[in-house]
């Protein structure tokens, strides 16, 4: 059977990409490696209780802020997920002092200016250029209606101009705007969820998500895989086919053009070849062209490339809701060495990985603070949790396995400890743990460095990722966390809402026509207007 497109691998990109396509009536198929879709987005069952494996919370931001918003409309998703709002953004704790980050986003400007009274210039200039890049980039141009394309060019496009020709860290602008060094580190806390240095992220992807985890934060009732599963549902209800235990082994190349894929279903052992008009990637660049084309269609530009920070992620299921127990417990609480927020942020130019893993501060996120979906039985009163930070590939690949895991085990104590500082008595409450590490990532998602956050953010619009079309085979696109614009739930799921569209149609063509539409529109209001003095 021939495909108008096929999809390599079912993570969160390539789900989204086909959910759109087949709502689009295009006729897709969706081929994941493993025997359960989603990447990084799903979950697993321990001691009968699901946990959840990537999402702490997702931002959501305002209509015209977050693009989100329109591809969930678009996907009625609605109807099949249920967002959680979380009580709080975040807690962070250091030494004696703890900080809780209110939901809205004035209600968190309001609360920093509350901590910080000699800051309050700096703050709102923190949060109005904030405001400003997400408006500027919180549409694309397909969901824009007729008078937002209209006035694009005008109130929009320079400034996307200046973002494309003024890359900035978020070091040099939060040097910038704000002289408190504890402040900066607070608007910085959650880096890790984008990189390990502030001085090299990109300032355009910290403001785009930060803008939008302060209008709210979310988690998806029952976990990501829920929105996993929903988009699977889309997809095979508009026509699709979406099969799991796939391995593409091949894409079938002719003329320098995708015409399919030879995929084996390692459920049969039997090999099949399939036609299709595009191929979508939903998988690291470098292993593609690896493994699935011949030499002469190598990408070599994408070495230039830097691979992201990875994450180790310690899972625990706990014998009763640690809600009941710690007053005032946030669902997302920031953990680090005494005194490390009153150290000079210029410290962070340094980056994380010359520290020892144990000193890097870490995320502890409590689903049991809300109702997070994941009991299996409905009278089950325990709760689960993680505790999560960053982590690089070489730390763990070459152990010996006793090595590897003892260095895992001591890394599950020292944090255990630490914590107990501000959770007194955790480890009494502790039913079972396991630790991943970015060489468990590796192995399941099937990326170079072990990290599920494709390339490193360090440039906005520019070359910083995988270009969405292949440079070296037509037809071929990529999609997901190493495709524009990133890693991150959010950004994987706008990069298959791009995807699609792109093979719906290119966008170059979509503006060229709407261009057309407006220039014509503009004439015959200047002829109504002018009447007769236009003829003579």
């Amino acid at each position: 059977m021939s495909y108008d497109v096929i999809i390599i691998g079912g993570g969160l990109g390539g789900l989204t990409a086909g959910a759109v396509l087949a709502k689009k009536q295009k006729r897709v198929l969706l081929l994941e490696q493993h025997y359960i879709l989603g990447g990084a987005a799903t979950i697993f069952k321990r001691k009968d209780i699901h946990i959840e494996v990537g999402l702490h919370q997702m931002d959501y931001g305002k209509y015209g802020y977050d693009i989100k918003r329109d591809l969930f409309d678009f996907l009625e998703l609605d109807k099949k997920i249920e967002l959680i709002s979380l009580p709080e953004i975040w807690g962070v704790v250091d030494k004696n002092k703890k900080y809780v980050v209110p939901q809205g986003i004035e209600e968190a400007k309001k609360y920093f200016i509350s901590q910080f009274p000699s800051e309050e210039k700096g703050i709102k200039k923190y949060f109005n250029i904030l405001k400003n890049t997400a408006y500027t980039m919180g549409k694309i141009s397909y969901d824009m209606n007729f008078f937002q394309f209209l006035t694009y060019p005008l109130i929009k496009f320079p400034r996307v101009v200046k973002y494309f020709f003024h890359q900035k860290s978020v070091g040099e602008i939060l040097d910038k705007i704000i002289k408190d060094d504890t402040l900066k580190r607070l608007l910085n806390v959650n880096f890790v969820y984008y990189h390990d240095n502030p001085y090299e992220l990109s300032w355009y992807y910290h403001a785009l998500a930060q803008y939008n985890y302060y209008n709210s934060a979310k988690f998806i009732k029952g976990g990501s895989y829920s929105l996993s599963l929903a988009l699977a549902e889309i997809i095979t209800e508009n026509g699709g086919k979406v099969e799991t235990m796939c391995n593409v082994e091949k894409i079938i190349v002719e003329k320098a053009k995708a015409k399919g894929v030879i995929y084996k279903n390692k459920r049969t052992q039997e090999q099949m070849a399939v036609d299709s008009q595009y191929v979508i990637a939903n998988c690291a660049p470098a292993m593609l062209y690896e493994n699935m084309v011949d030499e002469e269609y190598k990408d070599k530009s994408l070495e230039e490339l830097k691979e992201s920070v990875s994450l180790y992620t310690i899972y625990i299921v706990f014998k009763q809701n640690l809600k009941k127990i710690y007053k005032n417990h946030t669902h997302s609480t920031f953990i680090y060495n005494d005194g490390e927020f009153n150290k000079p942020f210029i410290q962070m130019k340094e980056g994380l990985r010359h520290k020892n893993i144990q000193d890097r501060g870490f995320v502890f996120v409590d689903y049991g603070v809300i109702d997070s979906g994941l009991h299996i039985k409905d009278d089950d009163k325990r709760s689960v949790g993680v505790f999560c930070g960053a982590s690089y590939l070489e730390e763990w690949e070459n152990l010996p396995k006793e090595e590897y895991i003892a260095k895992k085990e001591k890394l599950a104590q020292d944090l255990f400890k630490k914590a107990e500082k501000y959770f007194p008595d955790l480890k009494e409450y502790i039913e079972y743990y396991e630790i991943s590490t970015p060489k468990t990532i590796k192995r399941y998602i099937k990326t170079p460095s072990g990290t599920a956050y494709g390339y490193a953010n360090n440039s906005f619009l520019r070359k910083g990722r995988a270009a969405r079309f292949s440079k070296t085979i037509k037809n071929l696109l990529f999609t997901g966390a190493y495709a524009f614009p990133g890693g991150g739930f959010t950004g994987v799921l706008i990069s298959g809402y791009m995807a699609a569209y792109n093979v719906i149609e290119p966008q170059w063509k979509y503006i060229i026509r709407r261009t057309c539409i407006i220039a014509f529109v503009c004439i015959f209001i200047y002829i109504i207007l002018n009447g007769l003095e236009f003829f003579k």
